[in-house]
């Protein structure tokens, strides 16, 4: 009796895969930045002048030169890409429910995201999702500030009943006044303040339990996004 095997992916379906992953990071880009593509040119461009004017003054091979210009500018290429689409990705997703936790989902090694927020209004889709990480716990409030003042504050309080030690930290995400826009929502993770108090990974871990004792089960996610489906593709971020 034959047992099916799943083929390995050929070099070629592979290459494919490659080009397919950078055009779609490319048209990511150019839907937020038209620029995108004029400066990746000029930048090619200007590392292979940079190579042509390397072998006249050093008197190196001009085809060595070229070579090395088309290899740099390759890279910086890839360099503007990458930066681009990331930024991209969040600008056209922003302001839509649940767009924050798409951008949680990213934020790499060191943090717990909650897969379900911890607080949601299924009439307006306002939404508190709770992260920790080293500086301790971090609420990541969606919606107006106005508007979810009373539901942040409700949160912060009931965080703060079973865990008295731990900092608490409030973050409101949108593009009003005092909140914070969607792609610069890592790096403010990231600059949050560690002192007194820097939670180890075992910490984080414990509190990332106690937390999880105080889920609501069956809590509906916003609707909008799926963070379990609209997750930015790191492969095309990075232009592979």
């Amino acid at each position: 009796m034959s047992t099916s095997q799943t083929p390995k992916p050929t070099r070629r379906r592979r290459l494919g895969q490659y080009f397919q992953n950078i055009k779609d990071s490319y048209t990511i880009s150019r839907r937020t930045y038209p620029w995108v593509g004029w400066a990746m040119l000029g930048s090619a461009l200007g590392a292979i002048a940079l190579s042509v004017g390397l072998s006249r003054l050093t008197g190196l091979a001009l085809w060595y030169c070229l070579f090395l210009g088309v290899l740099l500018a390759l890279m910086v290429c890839m360099i503007i890409l990458s930066l681009t689409v990331r930024r991209a990705s969040y600008s056209q997703i922003e302001g839509m429910p649940g767009a924050a936790k798409a951008v949680l989902d990213q934020i790499g090694r060191g943090w717990y995201v909650e897969s379900e927020p911890a607080a949601v209004n299924p009439k307006t889709q306002d939404a508190v999702w709770r992260v920790v990480g080293r500086p301790g716990i971090v609420l990541i409030v969606e919606g107006p500030m106005g508007r979810v003042q009373k539901m942040a504050a409700d949160e912060h309080k009931k965080v703060h009943r079973i865990l008295s030690t731990v900092p608490i930290h409030t973050v409101h995400v949108g593009t009003g006044a005092e909140q914070v826009r969607l792609k610069d929502l890592p790096g403010t993770l990231r600059k949050l303040p560690t002192k007194p108090v820097r939670l180890t990974d075992s910490e984080i871990s414990q509190v990332s339990k106690r937390l999880s004792s105080l889920s609501s089960k069956g809590l509906p996610i916003p609707k909008g996004i799926d963070p379990t489906k609209m997750r930015i593709d790191r492969r095309a971020m990075r232009g592979r």
